[in-house]
């Protein structure tokens, strides 16, 4: 009766606070005072062992960097229960326009629609709720790299106020590396689960530069986050660990079962039976219906043995699937043109099996959000609406949405530093190094000899090339095709905006317009709806040309003399506007002569994308391009020769436009 009346109520507490009693031998106390006192002894040396874990690659770190000894304890700070918090981190480095990109992710943290209320993200940092970006940009001037954080708490929704959480997880940090750290934050609200945006300064040669250890960037700041939301929330309770995993189960994504069950593959086959002991009961039912989930999604496979077959790259669609759930949900709250979700495809970096898209950009939603990307949605003339992973880079060509564009592959170049490389590790058994580059080539700079070191540290990271612990690479003999695959799968992508104006800008613009200029093979044997509306407009510009008295040839296109005077006036009506803006006179950039001046911004005509070059006592217009993107804000001098304008930065820095 009293056992009874026990286990009665252990059942009790176990059903209010998941607690489960479980009888076991009784430990050895000295063995567990000798493990401790071990412990111990390796974090007063400031390193831990890693028992069961492959160690890194020769030279895959450069230096321990802080919070080494934190990070081989953080598996100590938390369990399976503790709150589950997402964290992902990028360090960003300075690159040839030095720091200039840092500020604009702090730009980036701080857009229109980020708040709560659909308000411009509020910056703030460890005492002020609204800080100054530019002064924290300014203090960022000379530094080498910034580490970019989101921290996402799954349960961020239920927390009392996200910015003291970011405060105390920022204080915890700090103790943990043993410096005090310069960061802002902003939280954003624009998705389905709330998250903060970190942004810690990494400092100079001159003021010091903050090196953080490799484990504690992939270990110890979940660990912590997941440590003070746990003491926030309390530790999951098993019927909400249950609840998740069962959600999970049936999710278009990919999930941490998937995860599980790629950790127990053996040649790309899963045995349920063979993994029993190493699963409960409620998990191995779970990944049995994960399991017949990815079948209906033609991703998995079972066999007539019971053992289950995982088709090629089935992770990477899975996690296309939840990105492609992502973009529908933002679809639900975007203004303006609106997007039929149920033609929604991913067009592939890659673009195996398809040509250039032509279509019209219909929404620009954030992207890889570490790297200031961007997805792109095109409405293509067939009909399909592609969304089109962007780097920042990439992304500062498009034109504004209703923007008429094509985007293809771009070209990829074998590079000569990849030559030179294969050529010296062809005469040295498969090696190089700064000394044999130098041996080879004597007349070479230690900056040329820089830039070939920095190709193959790209390298390495995409598995092309290792380095030796004694800093020499070592070189595969088909070094060359490797890099140019490397660089393939890594490619620019071929921007071409045909218009930067949309369709409905153009019918009656006096100017000379895309539509003018369209050739048939857009829209020839094209069905979607775009097309149509091309065909459409095509037409009705026609008819307003003939209508104003422009002269049009017999296959209905402007002779040139009519596209000149719309050229023309076009560009007198923008220097008039650009003039009363300014208060600035218009100078003609005349030939052989140099004009100097800031490239303050972009003005997007029917006829192309210009710069507004202002001098000290005028402005010019000139076309710009792709290349001319990073010098915006910057001073320039220009110089014409012929119909080419020379582009400069000071004087030994000139391209051709």
């Amino acid at each position: 009766m009293h056992g009874f009346a026990i286990r009665c109520a252990l059942g009790a507490v176990s059903d209010d606070f998941d607690f489960v009693p479980r009888l076991g031998k009784i430990r050895s106390q000295g063995k567990a005072k000798t493990q401790l006192n071990r412990l111990k002894r390796a974090a007063a040396k400031g390193r831990l062992g890693t028992r069961g874990r492959k160690s890194l690659t020769p030279g895959a770190v450069r230096h321990a960097g802080r919070g080494k000894v934190q990070a081989a304890l953080a598996r100590h700070w938390s369990n399976q229960r503790t709150r589950r918090v997402i964290v992902k981190v990028h360090i960003a480095r300075a690159g040839p326009s030095g720091a200039a990109g840092f500020s604009k992710h702090v730009a980036y943290i701080r857009r229109e629609g980020a708040g709560r209320e659909g308000e411009r993200g509020k910056l703030y940092d460890r005492s002020v709720d609204e800080t100054d970006a530019k002064k924290f940009n300014d203090r960022a001037n000379e530094d080498r790299r910034q580490f970019r954080l989101i921290v996402s708490p799954e349960n961020a929704d239920q927390m009392k106020d996200l910015t003291q959480f970011t405060r105390e997880f920022m204080g915890q940090v700090e103790k943990d590396l043993g410096r005090r750290l310069d960061w802002v934050a902003a939280n954003h609200h624009d998705t389905a689960q709330p998250h903060v945006h970190i942004v810690i300064r990494g400092g100079s040669t001159r003021n010091g530069e903050l090196l953080i250890d490799r484990k504690y960037i992939t270990q110890g700041f979940r660990a912590r986050a997941q440590e003070l939301v746990t003491r926030e929330l309390g530790q999951r309770r098993l019927r909400e660990m249950a609840a998740a995993r069962s959600n999970e189960a049936e999710r278009e994504a990919l999930t941490a079962i998937d995860h599980d069950i790629a950790r127990r593959l053996t040649d790309g086959r899963y045995t349920p039976e063979a993994e029993q002991s190493g699963l409960s009961r409620f998990d191995s039912a779970v990944v049995k219906r994960r399991l017949r989930f990815l079948q209906t999604l033609d991703l998995a496979m079972r066999q007539e043995d019971g053992r289950w077959t995982l088709k090629e790259g089935w992770k990477d669609k899975l996690r296309a699937l939840g990105r492609r759930g992502d973009i529908i949900r933002s679809l639900a709250n975007l203004e303006g043109r609106k997007i039929d979700a149920s033609q929604l495809h991913a067009l592939p970096r890659d673009f195996t099996g398809s040509g250039d898209v032509v279509g019209r950009l219909a929404a620009i939603l954030p992207g890889d959000e570490l790297r200031n990307g961007k997805t792109a949605l095109i409405e293509g003339v067939e009909g399909r609406v592609w969304s089109v992973e962007m780097t920042e880079q990439e992304a500062a060509q498009l034109p504004k949405v209703g923007g008429i564009l094509s985007v293809g592959p771009g070209a990829v170049e074998p590079k000569p530093a990849d030559r030179t490389i294969a050529a010296i590790a062809e005469r040295n058994g498969r090696l190089y190094s700064e000394a044999l580059h130098q041996a080879a080539d004597p007349g070479s700079s230690a900056a040329f000899r820089l830039a070939h070191k920095r190709r193959l540290e790209a390298l390495r990271r995409l598995d092309v090339v290792q380095r030796n612990s004694n800093g020499n690479w070592r070189i595969p003999a088909d070094f060359e095709r490797l890099a140019s695959i490397a660089d393939e799968k890594r490619q620019m992508l071929s921007i071409d905006v045909r218009s930067w104006l949309p369709i409905e800008r153009l019918v009656e613009r006096r100017a000379e317009t895309w539509l003018d200029r369209m050739e048939p093979s857009v829209v020839d044997g094209v069905q979607g709806a775009l097309a149509k509306e091309l065909n459409a407009s095509v037409q009705a510009r026609r008819a307003w040309l003939q209508q104003e008295g422009y002269a049009l040839d017999r296959n209905g296109h402007m002779t040139p003399d009519s596209a000149a005077d719309l050229r023309g006036g076009e560009l007198e009506t923008t220097i008039g506007r650009e003039a009363a803006r300014t208060g600035l006179s218009y100078e003609v950039l005349k030939q052989g002569e140099q004009f100097r001046g800031s490239y303050t911004r972009d003005v997007e005509l029917a006829q192309g994308r210009f710069a507004v070059i202002e001098g000290k006592n005028g402005f010019t217009l000139v076309p710009t391009s792709k290349q001319h993107l990073n010098w915006r804000g910057r001073d320039v001098m220009l110089n014409r020769s012929g119909r080419t304008i020379q582009w400069g930065i000071g004087k030994a820095r000139t391209r051709g436009s």
